[in-house]
Order: C-alpha cells, then structure tokens, then sequence
C-alpha cells in the first residue's frame, strides 16, 4: 500500500460558514461517543460549553448522544476571562448529578473545584476545551484513531527503556535535560493509573487523543527552553510568532529572556499571579496526533502537533488557576543516549515505522 497522499488531502483552512463538513463532523462525533466514550443507552451527558465554543461541535455530539439513547444535557455559559474561573453555579450542579462529562468550553475548568468534585465522585470527565468542527474531523478520525493509539503506546515503550534520563533540543534553541522516574516509582505511577481506571475515573475520561507523557522527574529540569510553536494561556499571545527563551532550573523557570513584546505579555502574565509556584515545571509531554500538521492557535490542538513536544507551566489547582502550556517545535529527544527523534522526525525504527502508516514523514527513507 503507498502512503504517498494518506491524510493530506483533508488538510486545509476551515470555511467559517454552519454547514462546513456536516457529515464528516457528525461522523467524528459518533465515533467519538460510541467508540471512545463508550456511552451506554439511559446514561446523562453533560455537556458544557462557554459562548466561545463551536456550536455545530455541541450540537453533532448530542444528537450522536441522543441516537445512542442516552440524555444529553447541554449547558451554555458566558466566557470567562481566565481559565478554572468558577462556572455558574447551575453548571457544576448538573456536572456533579452526570453519568459523564464534555468539556467544549474554550475558558476551561480542568484544574477548577468543580472538576476536583466530580472527579472524587468518580464521574468521568472528557476535556475538549475548545474543540472546533475541522479540529474534531482531524483529531477524532475513525480511519486513524486505532492506529494513532498503537503509535502512542510504542511511544510510551521507547520512554520508559531510560534508565537515567532524557535530554530535548530544537533548532530554535532548546537545550534541557530531566531524570527518569526508577523502575520502582514508574511500577507505583502505573499502578495508581490503573487503580483509577479500575475506579471508573479514567477509562471514559482524560484528554484529547495524541499526546502522551515523559516518564519523568519534572524538579530536575535544567536548561534552556525556547517555545516557538504556541503558549496559551495568556490569550493574548496563543500561535508564537517570536521564539520566547526561558531558562530553567531544578524545574522553575527562573528567567524569561526574550524581550519582544510577546515575551513581556507572558512575564506580565506569570508575575500577575505572585505566587512562585506559578514558575513550576508540571509536566512535559509529547504530541503525536495524525490530524496535526501545524500550529493553529488553539491550544488543545497545538499540544498534539505530530511530533512535538509540550511543555506545562505553573501548578494549577483550584486555589491557584496558574498554569500555561508552551509547544516546542521540531524537537530531537534522547532516551539515555538513544536518539529516537531528530528534528521533529522519528528515527527509532518502530516508530518511524508507524509514523509511516499514519502518513507523516513522507519524504523520510
């Protein structure tokens, strides 16, 4: 089978008019609530969106609830000015009394009370902050969703073969380097996901597919980080169009170098909230999802461009909404002193391999 024209040919600019790829989002929408969620007929799904959400997003995933046989129950709110701000009080007392959750709303409440509540309720929560109708046709693709999983856990594979650690560069500057957990404490890490799991707190919720994470001792980052992909939040800045340079260590960034104007509406950002914890390296992950092929501006996109990696800031929690996500571009990552990407492109075989049968890195021997 060539691969010579696997997933490009969808991939374009959106046309903003109501009935933009109708079918194919009613198909990702299903797909998404049959088959990833796993919705059973009599269940409650809630939906919440904010006024900045797309609504043909909201409205194809119900009706895919609906045809199930399950309840959906839609929530609309105002945009907040900032993310985990409290949502109106009606919103958190349907979150609260769901089977399930979606999330569309772009001001998300991922690190709110709310979320904290239901997630001690063992209510599954689905965060798909900002989803837009071409977002969710790329990312939410049947054709290469199962595939996109197989190259996820062959990623996760090769991560955790580190004994001692990782090290990340980029063309644009990056140069860190973070310890790997021991065997002992990943052997503890997987079993309080699997316990969650078994609890019913992870298995239908979590994340947008296409992005996993560095089995990593995030305190013992040093060096360089140079963001050239997206931060977000602040809003304000969102697709990158200067690098932004930070210096970290043991984890904190401890200085912001750059000095263009994008860079000192992020220093104003972190600074406004006074709380060192706010500098706080929280995680690092990678991005890998087939329907990304570049920066959009949108964050929960932006964090899954193929090949990527993402880099959390700021110890957010009901108490202290802080916390931002940077994309560093075309990365090449050591595990130990294996070279598995360089420059953004696969080079440890199983994953090239893979990389190939999702139709990325086309033009690579």
């Amino acid at each position: 089978m060539s691969f010579s024209s696997v997933g490009w040919s969808i991939f374009g600019t959106e046309r903003q008019y109501p009935t933009y790829k109708w079918m194919e989002l009613a198909r990702s929408a299903d797909f998404l609530c049959r088959k990833i969620l796993e919705i059973q007929p009599g269940e409650n799904v809630v939906i919440y969106a904010d006024s900045a959400t797309d609504p043909r997003v909201v409205q194809a995933t119900a009706a895919a609830i609906y045809t199930i046989g399950a309840h959906p129950v839609v929530l609309w709110y105002e945009t907040k000015g900032d993310i985990d701000l409290p949502p109106p009080p009606p919103v958190e007392a349907a979150v609260l009394a769901a089977d399930l959750v979606i999330e569309f709303a772009v001001a998300y409440l991922v690190h709110s009370a709310m979320w904290a509540k239901a997630r001690e309720k063992g209510i599954p929560m689905k965060c798909l902050t900002g989803m837009n109708a071409d977002m969710m046709i790329r990312c939410i693709n049947p054709d290469n969703y199962e595939k996109m999983q197989e190259f996820g856990r062959a990623y996760s594979e090769v991560l955790r073969r580190a004994k001692s650690g990782f090290r990340v560069t980029s063309p644009a500057g990056t140069d860190i380097t973070f310890k790997a957990y021991t065997p002992e404490e990943l052997k503890e890490r997987l079993a309080r996901y699997r316990r969650a799991v078994a609890a019913g707190r992870r298995r239908r919720g979590g994340m947008l597919g296409g992005q996993g994470m560095f089995p990593a001792k995030v305190n013992t980052v040093n060096g360089t980080i140079v963001f050239d992909g997206a931060i977000w939040p602040p809003a304000e800045v969102g697709a990158i169009k200067e690098p932004i340079e930070m210096k970290v260590k043991d984890g904190v960034v401890t200085e912001i170098v750059s000095d263009h104007p994008e860079a000192r509406i992020v220093k104003n950002w972190f600074a406004h909230f006074h709380d060192p914890d706010a500098y706080s390296i929280v995680h690092i992950s990678t991005g890998f999802n087939p329907g990304v092929k570049r920066i959009t501006g949108d964050i929960v996109e932006d964090e899954r461009v193929f090949g990527c990696v993402e880099i959390g800031i700021g110890m957010a929690s009901p108490q202290k909404p802080c916390h931002t996500d940077g994309i560093i571009l075309h990365p090449s990552i050591w595990v130990d002193d294996e070279l598995i990407e360089k420059d953004g492109i696969f080079v440890e075989p199983t994953l090239k391999k893979l990389a190939k049968e999702l139709g990325m890195q086309l033009w690579v021997d």
